[in-house]
């Protein structure tokens, strides 16, 4: 991350304005650590990559972008038209990168399934659905032959991939370059907070990690509902005058 003129400059350097003295690599594990958790949380960074369907096939592979690692995958479109997923009307319950059947959930939500014992089982043969139960392998139920025709776009939430804190001399991280503009206060925000509150540390503040920390999750809220509907405006409703402003 120390290319000249990397999209990542200015926050690093606006990071160490307000942290003097902290090294580059708390810089770069904070910063992942925030990025990694805002992109989980708020789906803001989806991908979409089209896969050719053949008659009688039913997994397919597919790919990511380098430096970067699938999240769930959102959805599934077929000439226009939204795939349901496996199990979607027969009561199963959607979690994690997998359909799993509610009887294998624990009561905190946590899920145990095994990809190799439930396998296409939940695949209606009658019915064009979707399953992911490994990160790099979807399965496609296409029930007609003439579906082939056309290939399935599939659209995958992504993070930043931990490769890119193990190796060494990778340059940027290869997150589009809209990214860092965008969300240049939320990815501040989070990292100071991280490193506020850091214990024992010259810079730490309890005061100053709380308010970012709170800048953080708010904005994180409301970037999620933002890639649920896009930039657009007035997506959420009308606008009203707050009460006491209309006559």
């Amino acid at each position: 991350m120390s290319s000249t003129c990397a999209p990542t400059d200015r926050l690093l350097q606006t990071l160490r304005v307000h942290v003097p003295g902290v090294t580059d690599p708390v810089l770069d594990i904070e910063l992942f650590n925030v990025m990694d958790e805002f992109f989980r949380r708020t789906g803001s960074w989806l991908h979409r990559d089209d896969v050719m369907l053949e008659e009688g096939a039913i997994e397919y592979t597919y790919g990511v972008p380098a430096g970067s690692q699938l999240v769930r995958m959102v959805a599934v479109v077929h000439n226009n038209v939204p795939v349901p997923k496996a199990g979607s009307t027969t009561g199963t319950l959607s979690m994690g990168t997998g359909t799993i059947d509610p009887a294998l959930t624990f009561p905190d939500g946590d899920a145990a399934y095994a990809p190799e014992r439930l396998g296409n089982s939940v695949l209606n043969p009658t019915i064009f659905s979707w399953a992911v139960y490994q990160p790099n392998m979807i399965s496609i139920n296409v029930p007609s032959a003439d579906l082939v025709r056309y290939p399935a776009q599939l659209v995958m939430q992504l993070t930043v991939a931990k490769d890119c804190l193990e190796c060494e001399g990778c340059g940027d991280w290869a997150v589009p370059e809209w990214v860092w503009d965008t969300y240049f206060q939320e990815f501040l925000d989070g990292t100071l907070g991280r490193l506020y509150g850091m214990p024992a540390k010259p810079w730490a503040s309890n005061n100053h990690a709380v308010y970012h920390g709170r800048r953080f999750r708010n904005s994180m809220a409301q970037r999620k509902q933002e890639a649920t509907r896009g930039f657009v405006y007035g997506a959420a409703g009308p606008w009203r005058f707050p009460q006491g402003w209309s006559r």
